[in-house]
């Protein structure tokens, strides 16, 4: 029988690996998928790992707030760890929120007042609406006649986001101290490409995923949503646009005045992905330390080259600013903004 050679093979679905046992099964699952055409293994092995390891939902502690202790850097009395180390424990802890809250409070509240030995307060201490994945993770020590609380803000989002952005991103409120927040659910995946037969071809891919999550969702439902995340891009690909339209929403930055915009992370710049994050990798975290950079002390920069250049100075040029600024240049221009919308 000839084969008709325009035709596409596609998978018959996945098939979950039942070997991994069912308590296993929140940790960690192995999925194959086939038959694959030759090369769209990798194509799709690539898509699914990006997605799984930047864009799953999850939730995070993303402040904490602690009577009488102004900033991160500060010890408290009775308390074995400083702020700094009480912070970096809090990262590692991994929960999901009850219902269908976006944000929610939680304490810690551990009185060893009439103990005349230490107290170990893990996240098995947390009280409030939320499910934590790690209850063994270590975060502090009180000491005897001590006691220690502080009030905890958890809050939903994907990937990593630095304090800057939490703090602009979620209402905490006065005194508590942002965090960065690490979301994604998934910690680790692997992916393989096989060759497999079909049809009395042996030619054909299979692709074997293997992913592990921190508990808080299943390896199953992350990659359920990563499918639908990519089908969703896919289909507003269909959505056609005239390009100049295009091009001038993407470049349009919402600038409701220039003392505001200058306190945004760079990000907000409208900047392609790599060049801030360069301009990150060397401290210049908002809009005001781009201002006070040089050219020449930005392309001194690694990796961060004159089309970069143009496109920082173009963004600036938007909102009526310009590299080299000093703060009385800075301020002029608020005031002269002030002045026209008077």
């Amino acid at each position: 029988m000839s084969e008709k050679i325009t035709e596409f093979v596609f998978p018959e679905g996945t098939k979950v690996d039942e070997t991994v046992p069912e308590k296993a099964r929140r940790l960690y699952q192995r999925f194959y998928i086939g038959p694959l055409e030759r090369g769209f293994g990798h194509t799709i092995g690539n898509s699914l790992r990006r997605v799984l390891l930047s864009s799953i939902e999850g939730e995070a502690i993303v402040g904490v707030k602690i009577e009488g202790v102004p900033h991160e850097f500060s010890t408290i009395e009775g308390i074995r760890d400083d702020l700094t180390m009480i912070i970096l424990h809090l990262k590692r802890v991994r929960l999901k929120i009850k219902g269908n809250k976006d944000f929610v409070r939680a304490e810690i509240k551990v009185d060893n007042t009439k103990s005349d030995s230490p107290k170990i307060v893990t996240a098995a201490d947390i009280d409030g609406p939320v499910e934590v994945a790690n209850p063994n993770q270590y975060i502090t020590e009180v000491m005897p006649k001590y006691k220690f609380y502080c009030e905890l803000f958890i809050g939903k989002g994907r990937g990593y986001v630095p304090a800057d952005r939490v703090q602009s991103s979620f209402q905490l409120p006065a005194g508590t101290i942002p965090i960065d927040a690490i979301f994604n659910p998934i910690v680790k995946v692997n992916y393989e490409v096989r060759n497999t037969m079909y049809e009395e071809r042996a030619d054909y891919d299979e692709l074997v995923i293997d992913i592990w999550s921190d508990g808080t969702k299943t390896p199953q439902e992350a990659y359920e949503d990563s499918i639908d995340i990519l089908i969703e891009h896919f289909r507003s690909l269909r959505n056609y646009v005239e390009r100049g339209k295009y091009e001038r929403e993407r470049k349009e930055i919402r600038v409701s005045n220039i003392e505001e915009f200058i306190k945004r992370d760079v990000q907000d710049m409208n900047l392609p992905r790599k060049t801030y994050e360069v301009l990150k990798m060397h401290g210049i975290n908002t809009v005001y330390d781009v201002l006070k950079k040089t050219e020449k002390e930005l392309l001194a920069l690694p990796n961060l080259g004159r089309r970069s250049l143009k496109e920082i100075k173009e963004a600036l040029a938007r909102a009526g600013l310009e590299l080299g600024m000093t703060d009385e240049q800075i301020q002029k221009a608020i005031e002269e903004e002030r002045k026209t919308k008077s």
